[in-house]
């Protein structure tokens, strides 16, 4: 069982990933965990991203620092379309040896990403689009990352839109309220798909 769980900055994919990797079968990986990897010292990506922009390393030199990066990029289309395409192709090949392994184990796996490439979303077995409101989502960022109002704002408004994550997304589900609603209303879902993906709850 492979499923995607796509969605913008802000609207809880990491809670998602969070619920199914402790209460159910399914081993969790985030796209932003394995660009991280990819920002450090002696990672091609690394020299890559400093070759084009010299300022953004972190203050010790062995990193990227992401925030500086995002402050760059957000509001650039020009210059976020290259810095996409230095990572992206990396992340990715790191995401489908992942998928490999996962398979090859008989694992189930999720993957969170904000930016799902065409042929990730062929490969998976069900794509989750993890929706919130608008003023949840910028929240969110102002209290968890510590983002301004306008700062969240023009994240939000660079990514797609609620409906293009829709129309790529077999199911909807709604992490506008708590936790626990989130939980319940996967544990629904996944009980109507049990017998194909072999999800259960602990």
């Amino acid at each position: 069982m492979l499923i995607a769980v796509i969605g913008g900055v802000g609207s809880g994919k990491s809670t998602v990933l969070t619920i199914l990797e402790r209460d159910f079968s399914v081993c969790g990986l985030r796209t932003d965990e394995v660009a991280g990897d990819l920002y450090r010292r002696g990672n091609p990506v690394f020299h890559a991203l400093l070759r084009l922009l010299p300022d953004i390393g972190t203050a010790s030199g062995e990193g990227i620092d992401k925030r500086k990066l995002a402050e760059r990029i957000y509001g650039d289309a020009a210059l976020r379309k290259e810095v996409e395409g230095i990572v992206h192709p990396a992340v990715w090949q790191e995401v489908e040896r992942r998928m490999l392994l996962s398979r090859e184990r008989g694992e189930s796996l999720a993957v969170e990403t904000a930016l799902p490439e065409e042929h990730f979303l062929r490969a998976c077995t069900e794509v989750w689009f993890v929706y919130a409101e608008r003023e949840v989502r910028i929240s969110r960022l102002r209290e968890g990352r510590g983002y301004s109002r306008a700062y969240a704002e023009r994240i939000i408004d660079s990514q797609r839109s609620d409906e293009e994550y829709r129309s790529l997304s077999d199911w909807t589900l709604d992490n506008s309220g708590s936790e626990e609603e989130t939980r319940d209303e996967i544990y629904e879902h996944c009980k109507r798909l049990e017998r194909e993906c072999k999800l259960y709850r602990r």
